[in-house]
């Protein structure tokens, strides 16, 4: 079954847009500082606008789509090129998956393990849930994303008494700065795999309460890395937080209670290892949605896509200054494929349809 409703959706929302700025917040912290939970907040905001302008350009035009819209609003040829150049983001979404959870578990928890090892059981696991349709996948995105929920709130809790607001004054000391407006393309560009549930939209079934439920998820991924932001920042001083790899496993090690109870690490890891998955997973099933839309598709594409993202991500989850650069890179990468360039064209189509649409009325 390949239907979906619009509480699925949800989900799918979760599973893409929350586990990137809780893994690398330093990527847009090294440039926003102290302030960067401002930038997180003015980043969401973006988001929140772009994700349902696009939905309700959907909703207005009944077309659900993406690549109907993109040929309706650039032609054929147009249109494939950018659909061509939306999947390449998505395979390197994969391997910004795929390399940031290998190079998490090898430098945090098995350093004697190589990396290549940990992607064996991240690439091949997705193929089989994968092949195994919607249903499946749906499945272990709720039960993923419920623990990812409920280790998150068990975080929040157990950091509590760690964190120190005076770490976040002054407030905006230095003003809008270039480095700021750089911070808040980056927090965006952590944010902007958001854009990997739009391929899902074409089977979602029962679309009336598609916005509602699109503004539940995208309020609570909001409130989340917001906080999230907040907590770290007030955890370190900024100076701190830029020269950690991987900060909030560094802030789980305060967790101690009772002389025992020190499990905050399991909860970051319980994070990382299932929001990644989870991510990679989504992001695959995106691909050969549109693959098949394109007339791409045939059954050993899969296999084709996982050997290339396991290559490029062997030698980049194999050191992690490499791995940052590449992350710096992709931050820019995703606002300008997955946020910019789909708004230029959802609109472009909208405006489209609705000039089509006042013609035909006049006829």
């Amino acid at each position: 079954m390949d239907k979906l409703n619009t509480k699925h959706l949800i989900f799918i929302i979760w599973g893409t847009s929350i586990v990137a700025m809780k893994t690398y917040p330093n990527i847009f912290i090294v440039n926003g500082g102290r302030d960067s939970w401002i930038s997180v907040i003015i980043a969401s905001i973006i988001l929140f606008i772009y994700f349902i302008f696009l939905i309700s350009v959907c909703k207005k035009t009944k077309c659900y789509n993406m690549d109907e819209i993109y040929h309706k609003a650039l032609g054929k040829t147009m249109g494939n090129i950018f659909l061509i150049l939306f999947i390449i983001t998505l395979i390197v979404s994969l391997i910004e998956s795929s390399s940031v959870e290998a190079n998490a578990l090898h430098v945090n928890m098995l350093s004697d393990t190589p990396a290549w090892f940990f992607l064996l059981f991240i690439v091949i696991p997705a193929i089989y849930i994968t092949k195994k349709g919607t249903r499946a996948i749906i499945i272990v995105t709720i039960i993923a994303i419920s623990l990812i929920m409920m280790a998150g709130i068990n975080l929040a809790i157990l950091t509590a008494k760690y964190k120190k607001l005076k770490y976040l004054l002054p407030v905006m000391g230095n003003g809008i700065t270039t480095s700021f407006i750089l911070s808040v393309i980056k927090a965006l560009g952590c944010y902007g795999s958001i854009a990997i549930s739009i391929p899902f939209l074409s089977r979602v079934i029962n679309k009336s309460k598609i916005i509602k439920h699109c503004v539940i998820a995208l309020l609570i991924v909001i409130q989340m890395e917001i906080f999230a932001s907040i907590g770290l920042l007030s955890t370190f001083e900024v100076s701190r937080v830029v020269n950690i790899v991987y900060p909030k496993l560094i802030q789980t090690q305060l967790v101690s209670y009772f002389d025992f109870l020190e499990v905050g690490e399991f909860f970051v890891m319980l994070q990382m290892v299932g929001g990644w998955f989870i991510k990679y997973v989504l992001a695959l099933n995106a691909i050969l949605i549109l693959l098949k839309n394109l007339s791409f598709f045939n059954k050993y594409m899969i296999y084709i896509i996982t050997l290339f993202v396991f290559i490029i991500s062997y030698f980049i989850s194999a050191k992690v200054l490499l791995l940052y650069k590449f992350l710096n890179l992709y931050v820019y990468f995703s606002v300008l494929s997955f946020i910019l360039i789909p708004t230029i064209i959802f609109s472009i189509f909208y405006f489209k349809t609705k000039i089509n649409s006042k013609t035909f009325n006049l006829k």
